[in-house]
């Protein structure tokens, strides 16, 4: 049995070929011409990348390239940290860090830590257990904790939950 797909009637069309020309006809075909609401562009040359912008029916563009740099950027320079989602594209992240010994965070309750105004400590999983953190939970070594964070404040909350220099 074959399904037939109707452009007009989906809610997302995602151009991921090879070929970025393709790619930006068919995003600009789904909007302008089939008025599908959303639409994603795989960006596969960098020096591409300008084009690829919502005049020409393009609502997110993933430029290989630029995820790449921004993977290792991350990597690089946030430690332990271990981004598991992106959110809101990718203004916030959905991050797990493991409590250093050492850090601002060890033995130290939620309400008395400096934490980010765009920072949310979710869960603490201890010993395999998984708790709800409260402002009386005491970090302790080598919890696991999840947070969402806002992007430009991910260094600040590895400071506070990592290894102090």
């Amino acid at each position: 049995m074959t399904s037939v797909i109707v452009v007009g009637q989906v809610n997302v069309v995602a151009a991921v070929t090879g070929t970025d020309e393709v790619n930006l006809v068919v995003t600009s075909l789904a909007r302008f011409e089939f008025h599908v609401p959303r639409t994603i562009a795989r960006v596969n040359n960098p020096k591409n990348a300008w084009m690829f912008i919502s005049e020409m029916g393009v609502d997110v563009a993933l430029n290989q390239a630029d995820l790449m740099a921004h993977l290792i950027a991350e990597e690089m320079s946030l430690g332990d940290m271990m981004t598991l989602l992106k959110l809101r594209k990718g203004q916030y992240s959905l991050v797990e860090e493991q409590v250093h010994p050492k850090a601002v965070a060890a033995n130290k309750a939620v309400h008395d830590l400096n934490l980010p105004t765009e920072c949310v400590l979710f869960a603490v999983i201890r010993k395999g257990q998984l708790i709800i953190p409260r402002g009386d939970t005491v970090l302790q070594p080598a919890d696991e904790v999840l947070a969402v964070v806002h992007a430009s404040q991910l260094a600040q909350l590895a400071d506070i939950l990592g290894r102090t220099e």
